[in-house]
């Protein structure tokens, strides 16, 4: 049965590329494999949970590959993540069928799509580290064709950030897993756990973290390595959208996951390091969601925000440690529940961009007035990304509230000050406020509001035929599954995570008090702080009197110009001015002592018939200025430190291409050793 997990990762890549050869002659194939391809997978992860069950596990080892050999497991939590993407890819997929009917590069845009599968897949079923970052490569750079789709100029400069980012810090991933392998000699979950359980946490194993956490953190949207995610999702494909935000982000979160429970689980400054960057991103995010007048780039900081949640959840997993039990099973059910969630928003914002052909909320206003289906379907997506009762996003924000609250109390208890983390509560809460804020203006401006132009709202009224059958049955289908989560938490969602907890290693909860008042009065609390923005701020502040919305967020508050492409681009060409220049002074440095030493009395000697006489003679010929001997040692001079300066230059150059030469010799011989 091991290889049932082979076929779900490989499935994808094999049959996509057989639909990417078929395609120019029969299109209409191309789109039946991926979308079989898509459903046999979901057949097939139910043939895994009812062979092996949500309790037992299987292994499965491949040596001799690139080295180090590939690993993988599938438990509980790797099947039902595993699931969730491949739900998530069938219903994209599907609505692609209709979101790119009159798109270009198609054959280009399945042919990703299936490759990205196939990473994500190999990324949640991995158990050791390095198959874990093969994978995640894979998936990030097939990934990046999905961004960059459109090819327009705002769009590729997107592309840009979204790739640069994925390469330098997963370049920065394997820094940190050379360090981890050195310390502990395996890169195995499992070991790695044992090692830890025996030996503690080292200065090395903790350098390790914080480089592997740069890797993660940047893919799943954690600030300060988040900017990428408000800038790819409003230019991709809304599907792609969909699948950035709901899954590829969580394969992020699967390494910080890894790190938590394996490595640094009760690992105090760990956890309060993950914490302060959790907190930022959870707040940022609906900060920048607020602020936003395009659609999709207000769900893409709306990730970043529930990113932030998670995170969150998972910093009190560790300070909890084997306690944390309400905490790991948190933030697993807060990343099935924005999976769904972002699923059906995002969706839902594709319909809109294919017809009304923007995503400004000025232009899209009142754009859902006479759309009841679409309407509903937005509805249950919003309601529950803000954590109403009764919507999936209410059971898992309610769980990590309760962790932090646990966590809280046990300070209390043992008489430890707990004002910072009754300071993270009110952070939380405030951050689930402003997410009512920002997804309340989003419905009002799409579903009650009129748009400024008559004629233009008109063509929004008048347009019956937005959505397909086919699509209408997908929403249907991805809203239900938010539906359940909220109806039946500790029927479903509960139950589900409950399996997870070995996965995590924390106790198992098996059920949540969650419309007793203690539950209740935080979302009460969010509910309040939310109108209250919103009547405040987003009615007055950010509109002007006509009723358009204002982008008051400032142009130049912009992370990536204001700080990164200043240090990569000019921090690293001065760096490079400076080593060359550098080069060139202890060469002239050199020739100076061996002329004051070595060769003083027979080299570099001015007479008549010296190099620097014979240069200057030649300038004066070329341009004559005036005939004095002062005159040629000088342009001697200057034409001599000209040359010293290119031929440094040459020797840098050559110096690193010998060295891009050796990193892929020393890769080529890791591969085929």
């Amino acid at each position: 049965m091991n290889a049932l997990i082979i076929y779900l990762i490989l499935a994808p890549i094999i049959l996509g590329t057989v639909g990417f050869f078929v395609s120019k002659k029969y299109p209409k194939l191309r789109e039946v494999i991926v979308i079989g391809v898509n459903a046999l997978e979901i057949i097939i992860m139910a043939i895994l949970a009812t062979l092996f069950g949500l309790n037992g596990s299987s292994e499965l080892v491949i040596n001799n590959v690139l080295s180090l050999g590939l690993s993988f497991k599938a438990d509980a939590f790797r099947i039902v993540y595993a699931f969730i993407t491949v739900f998530v890819w069938l219903m994209t997929i599907t609505f692609s069928r209709e979101y790119m009917s009159h798109a270009a590069n198609k054959d280009r845009y399945y042919f990703f799509y299936m490759i990205t599968l196939s990473g994500v897949l190999g990324v949640f079923f991995s158990n050791d580290l390095f198959t874990t970052y093969v994978f995640f490569e894979i998936m990030s750079i097939a990934s990046y064709p999905l961004v960059i789709h459109d090819e327009k100029e705002n769009t590729m400069k997107a592309g840009t950030t979204y790739i640069s980012i994925s390469i330098i810090t997963g370049m920065v991933l394997l820094m940190g897993l050379f360090v981890l392998f050195g310390e502990i000699r395996s890169l195995s979950f499992e070991a790695i756990r044992e090692y830890i359980s025996i030996n503690g946490v080292s200065s090395k194993v903790f350098a390790s973290g914080l480089l592997m956490l740069v890797g993660f953190g940047a893919k799943a949207g954690m600030f300060p390595l988040h900017i990428w995610l408000p800038k790819a999702h409003p230019v991709a494909p809304a599907p792609a959208s969909a699948l950035l935000s709901g899954v590829l982000t969580k394969c992020g979160v699967f390494g910080v996951i890894i790190m938590a429970s394996n490595i640094f689980m009760a690992n105090e400054d760990f956890a309060k390091l993950l914490l302060a960057f959790a907190v930022i991103t959870m707040f940022l995010g609906a900060v920048l969601a607020l602020f936003s007048v395009d659609l999709k780039r207000t769900l893409a900081c709306s990730s970043m925000s529930q990113i932030g949640f998670i995170l969150t959840s998972l910093s009190f997993m560790m300070l909890l440690n084997k306690e944390g039990g309400i905490a790991s099973q948190g933030a697993m059910l807060h990343m099935m529940n924005h999976s769904f969630i972002k699923l059906v928003l995002f969706m839902c914002a594709g319909v809109v961009a294919m017809n009304a052909h923007s995503l400004n909320l000025n232009d899209v206003k009142g754009y859902g007035r006479k759309k009841p289906f679409l309407m509903v379907i937005f509805l249950i997506g919003t309601l529950g990304i803000m954590g109403i009762p009764f919507f999936g996003g209410y059971t898992s924000k309610t769980m990590i509230h309760e962790g932090i609250v646990e966590y809280i109390n046990i300070l209390n208890e043992e008489g430890y000050n707990a004002s910072a983390y009754k300071t993270v509560e009110w952070i939380f809460l405030i951050s689930g406020g402003l997410t009512i804020a920002y997804m309340t203006k989003l419905f009002v401006c799409l579903f009650v509001e009129k748009n400024s132009d008559e004629i233009k709202q008109k063509e929004y009224d008048d347009n019956k035929a937005y959505l397909s059958i086919i699509s209408r049955v997908v929403f249907s289908l991805s809203a239900v599954a938010i539906l359940l989560i909220g109806i039946l938490p500790n029927v479903v969602g509960v139950k589900i995570t409950s399996y997870t907890s070995q996965f995590f290693n924390t106790e198992e909860v098996t059920k949540v008090a969650f419309f007793s008042w203690e539950c209740l009065k935080g979302a009460v609390i969010s509910i309040v702080i939310g109108a209250t923005v919103y009547l405040s701020l987003v009615m007055h502040l950010f509109k002007n009197k006509d009723g358009r919305y204002l982008d008051l967020w400032p142009r130049w508050l912009d992370l990536e110009y204001l700080v990164y492409r200043p240090i990569l681009v000019q921090g690293t060409m001065l760096l490079t001015l400076y080593v060359v220049k550098g080069f060139a002074y202890m060469f002239d440095g050199i020739i100076w002592l061996l002329k004051k030493t070595i060769l003083r009395s027979t080299v570099y000697e001015y007479n008549d018939d010296s190099l620097q006489h014979r240069i200057g003679l030649l300038i004066d010929r070329i341009k004559p200025r005036k005939d004095d001997e002062e005159y040629h040692a000088k342009k001697a001079d200057e034409v001599s430190n000209n040359l010293r300066w290119k031929f440094a230059v040459s020797d840098f150059s050559f110096a690193m291409a010998m060295a891009c030469i050796g990193l892929v010799i020393v890769i080529l011989f890791a591969i085929f050793a």
